[in-house]
């Protein structure tokens, strides 16, 4: 049997109206479900978490010369092997690890060896392939203490920098919101910690999105592109290189640890191994094994605690910007500055001339010529100087952890490349943090400065008093530094912890002796069960020679002062 209705057409519209009332009504609960999806179970929506990841994006800007850029993981996984190290034996674990499989592996033990090879063969395959591969930057949003944090995760095959050299490389960008989800700060990674800086003094693309300078090699990043070379800072950094803009990113909202929290394509995020090799295992004493990836090892507390591991960065400013400019301009200042010198002595010794001031010839016939000559000789001695070790130190390191073929430099000081550590890496000595200086090009500019004072001396006493200014300048000069290898004790744990090393009692017993006898010295230590090491200390041929040139500056000054008054009649005073 059939039913059949009639319906009018006032019935057949009011009927239409009530059945899309109760579709739209009926819907509303499933549009708000998928409006709240919070895939994660971080108590976020994932909308919420997206439109937060874009809107502070950041634009990433690199120096020339960068080989790697941020890339997605899956391009390291497919070129590695995994395998895991107990003690000093390597065991290999897979030939070809997956995502899904390295999240089963959840020790520190585990680590992904990249089979391609070192520096030179990574980059010569990602540089193949980059423009396929694009750019791919991590994004997660969680929150700590009321505030909103989003984090940007950024992963390259290879950290090429002057300390750290290794495969793999995790490095992190976070913007920190209120409760009511303004912007207040944001915090950057460099090495094993980092800077952070309130949101004002944030430069920023298009209103939200933070300028990020990456240093070469290293990727640690910074606020300024004149940044690197202050305080623990070791990095060179610009923007004349690369410009990955917002817009230019594969953007991947991150899910969180744990299975059930993320997507399976982010089943990478449980491996609790290292990112890169670990060919010694002393590599991971002193800062050259692969690093852990998000929320493991080293990069535990950024992700559990991230306002927290903030706080706890240096906060840069203003002031740091202007001491960051300056000391990265210091060589140009120097020099614009002893022409300027130069100049303003040359035009005075031109003028001296014209008026008849100029005692110069006078002083050459007279017996404080044998000053000058001494003086001269000094020069000599300071050029010669510039080129020679001032300040060195040696070991011979035979440990299980870190071994040397030898006796080696661990730290010099000379006049051509400033202070240079030895980190025991393939790389030998290494510019140690700020002080990047050729102190020679100092020195040659004190010369010059030094010959034209001599040529517009308008009397033999000021120019003695010169002479003997200078040396002892130097001697103030020396004991600060051995000064500041004196508090090398107290220096070493801060700036060891920079890049990642851990200092066993041992090396800060080290440390001691060195600074109580700065000048010259030789020890020698039983580490236990460990090995042994040999250390050798003290001032070096480039600094005797300093030293000598100081003495004769001294000397030259007081037989110039004296044998010019001794001249019977004489106008050279």
């Amino acid at each position: 049997m059939s039913l059949k209705f009639r319906f009018s057409r006032p019935q057949v519209s009011k009927l239409t109206l009530i059945l899309l009332s109760f579709v739209t009504f009926a819907s509303i609960p499933f549009t708000f479900l998928q409006a709240q999806s919070d895939s994660d179970l971080d108590g976020i929506p994932d909308a919420k978490e997206e439109e937060l990841a874009r809107l502070y994006t950041p634009l990433l800007q690199f120096k020339l010369g960068e080989r790697f850029f941020p890339v997605d993981v899956k391009y390291h996984l497919e070129n590695s092997v995994l395998k895991l190290r107990r003690g000093e034996d390597v065991i290999l674990v897979e030939e070809k690890p997956s995502i899904e499989t390295i999240s089963r592996y959840t020790g520190e033990g585990y680590f992904l060896d990249n089979r391609l090879g070192g520096l030179d063969e990574i980059s010569q395959d990602y540089g193949l392939k980059r423009d396929k591969l694009g750019y791919t930057v991590y994004a997660r949003v969680t929150r700590e203490q009321g505030f909103t944090v989003i984090q940007y995760w950024l992963f390259y095959a290879y950290n090429d920098g002057r300390l750290n050299k290794h495969e793999g490389d995790w490095e992190m960008i976070e913007v920190i919101l209120d409760g009511s989800e303004k912007p207040v700060s944001a915090a950057y990674s460099q090495h094993l910690t980092g800077q952070r800086a309130s949101w004002s003094d944030v430069e920023k693309f298009e209103g939200t999105h933070p300028k990020v300078y990456v240093a070469l090699g290293s990727h640690a990043n910074y606020f300024r592109p004149y940044q690197g070379r202050l305080g623990a800072e070791n990095d060179e950094v610009g923007a004349d290189g690369l410009t990955i803009f917002p817009s230019q990113v594969n953007l991947v909202l991150l899910g969180e640890l744990g299975m059930g929290k993320h997507p399976k394509s982010q089943d990478w995020l449980d491996f609790g191994g290292r990112w890169g090799d670990w060919a010694e295992i002393g590599d991971a004493v002193i800062g050259f094994a692969g690093p852990h990836g998000p929320g493991h090892g080293g990069n535990s507390e950024k992700w559990v605690n991230p306002v927290t591991w903030s706080q706890k960065l240096y906060l840069v400013d203003d002031k740091w910007f202007i001491l960051s400019w300056l000391t990265s301009n210091f060589l140009l200042l120097f020099l614009a500055a002893t022409v300027g010198v130069c100049l303003l002595k040359t035009w005075r010794i031109a003028r001296a001339k014209k008026e008849g001031r100029l005692k110069f010839p006078a002083i050459l016939k007279s017996k404080a010529l044998v000053g000058i000559l001494l003086r001269t000789l000094g020069f000599a001695l300071t050029v010669a100087a510039a080129f020679l070790p001032w300040y060195t130190l040696k070991a011979d390191i035979r440990t299980t952890l870190v071994s040397t073929e030898g006796i080696v430099d661990l730290l010099v000081i000379d006049g051509l490349k400033g202070v240079q550590v030895n980190l025991l890496y393939r790389g030998g000595l290494t510019p140690f943090f700020g002080f990047q200086v050729p102190f020679g090009l100092l020195l040659l500019a004190g010369i010059v400065t030094s010959v034209l004072d001599t040529i517009g001396a308008e009397n033999a006493r000021s120019l003695g008093n010169k002479y003997i200014v200078s040396g002892v300048a130097f001697f103030i000069v020396l004991g600060v530094l051995l000064a500041l290898i004196s508090q090398v004790t107290s220096l070493l744990p801060s700036l060891a912890s920079s890049f990642g090393a851990q200092l066993p009692p041992e090396t800060l017993e080290m440390a001691e002796v060195v600074a109580r006898q700065p000048f010259q010295g030789e020890s020698y230590y039983q580490m236990g069960d460990l090995g042994a090491v040999s250390l050798y200390w003290g001032l070096d041929l480039g600094a005797y020679a300093l030293i000598t040139s100081a003495v004769l500056s001294v000397m030259g000054g007081i037989l110039v002062r004296t044998l010019a008054s001794s001249r019977p009649n004489s106008r050279l005073e």
